[in-house]
C-alpha cells in the first residue's frame, strides 16, 4: 500500500469542508488534480470514501472509519517536521561538550544560563575534563566540542582560540618569595615544586619553565588537580605554577599567585571535530560563550 501525506491532506480538506471546490482552493490545487489525489487513495484502500451528489459531498461509512486514523497521521507527521524544524533551528535538541575546570568555573556556567534563557528546550549536557579526555571525545564524537588548551595534534580538529592563560607563581604566605611583585624560573626552580602529571597543558608549560633554567624538573609530589596542589603549597609542602585562571575559581588567604617574569601562557579555545560539522544548536552556543567571553573581558586572566 503506497498512500502519501498529500492524499491524506486531500482526504481531510474534503471531509473537513464537504466540497471538491472548496478543498481544492484550500490546498492551491486545482479540482482535477484534488480529485486524483482522493481517486488514489482509495484505489490504496480498495474502499469509497466519499459518496458524490450533484448538490454535495459526504464521507462514507468507511470514510468515517478512517477519518480519526488520517488526522493522526498527518498531526503525527506535523509534530515530527515542527520538531526537526526545531532543531534544524537550533531551538531544540541536545549539546554535550567538554571543558577544563578553569575555564569552566570562569565561563561556561555564565554562557549555560545566557543560552538557557535563549532556547530552554535544548538540553545541555556539560562535562568538566582535562586536556587529553576533551581532544579524544570530540575526535570519537562523543561530546560536539570542547573548550581546552591548543591541542599538541590538530590535524583532525580545528582550534579556535578565546584567551590566553598566563601562568603564575604559587606560594603560601610564609614562603620566602610570597609578596613578591613578581618572580623569574631562576628563583622559582630551588624551591620544592609540586608538578601536574604528565600529558596536560600545565605539566608542558612547567617543563617549559625548567628548560629556561638548564634545571630538570624533580617534583617532590605530583597531582591531577589544581585543587589539590592548591591545598599542597597551602600546606607548604611545596610551590608551583598554575594559571592564572584559578583567580576566578578561588579567593583564599592561603596562597598567593604572583606573575612570573619570564610569561608563559597557553592557548584556551574551542576544540571541534575537523571532519564533523556542528549542530546548529552547538553553534549557537559557541556564539553565546563568545558573546559572554566578549561581555566580560575583566573575568578573564592577563599577564599581571
Amino acid at each position: 500500500m503506497n498512500i502519501s501525506s498529500r492524499q491524506l491532506e486531500a482526504f481531510l480538506a474534503v471531509a473537513e469542508l464537504g466540497s471538491f471546490t472548496q478543498a481544492s482552493e484550500q490546498l492551491h490545487m486545482t479540482q482535477p488534480a484534488l480529485s486524483h489525489q482522493i481517486r488514489q487513495l482509495e484505489d490504496s484502500l480498495r474502499i469509497q470514501l466519499f459518496e458524490r451528489t450533484t448538490r454535495k459531498v459526504q464521507l462514507t461509512a468507511a470514510g468515517h472509519m478512517f477519518l480519526p486514523a488520517a488526522e493522526r497521521v498527518i498531526s503525527r507527521l506535523q509534530s515530527g517536521l515542527s520538531d526537526m524544524h526545531a532543531l534544524a533551528a537550533g531551538r531544540s535538541g541536545r549539546v554535550s561538550f567538554a571543558a577544563l575546570l578553569t575555564v569552566g568555573a570562569s565561563l561556561v556556567p555564565a554562557a549555560m544560563a545566557n543560552f538557557q534563557q535563549r532556547y530552554p528546550q535544548v538540553a545541555l549536557e556539560y562535562i568538566e575534563e582535562s586536556d587529553e579526555p576533551i581532544y579524544q571525545q570530540v575526535l570519537n564524537g562523543d561530546i560536539d566540542f570542547g573548550i581546552g588548551a591548543r591541542p599538541r595534534q590538530i590535524e583532525e580538529v580545528e582550534f579556535v582560540p578565546i584567551y590566553q592563560d598566563y601562568l603564575h607563581f604559587v606560594c603560601s604566605p610564609r614562603h620566602p618569595l610570597a609578596n613578591r611583585e613578581e618572580v623569574s624560573w631562576q628563583e622559582i626552580v630551588r624551591y620544592p615544586f609540586i608538578a601536574m602529571k604528565q600529558g596536560t597543558s600545565m605539566r608542558q608549560l612547567m617543563e617549559k619553565g625548567f628548560a629556561m633554567t638548564s634545571e630538570p624538573l624533580l617534583p617532590v609530589q605530583t597531582a591531577i588537580y589544581q585543587s589539590t596542589i592548591l591545598g599542597m603549597v597551602a600546606c607548604d609542602l611545596g610551590i608551583s605554577v598554575l594559571p592564572s585562571s584559578l583567580k576566578l575559581m578561588f579567593e583564599r588567604n592561603d596562597v598567593q599567585l604572583i606573575p612570573i617574569k619570564e610569561r608563559l601562557y597557553r592557548d584556551i579555545g574551542f576544540i571541534c571535530s575537523a571532519k564533523r560539522p556542528l549542530s546548529t544548536a552547538a553553534r549557537e552556543l559557541i556564539d553565546v560563550i563568545q558573546q559572554v567571553v566578549s561581555q566580560n573581558r575583566g573575568l578573564l586572566p592577563d599577564p599581571n
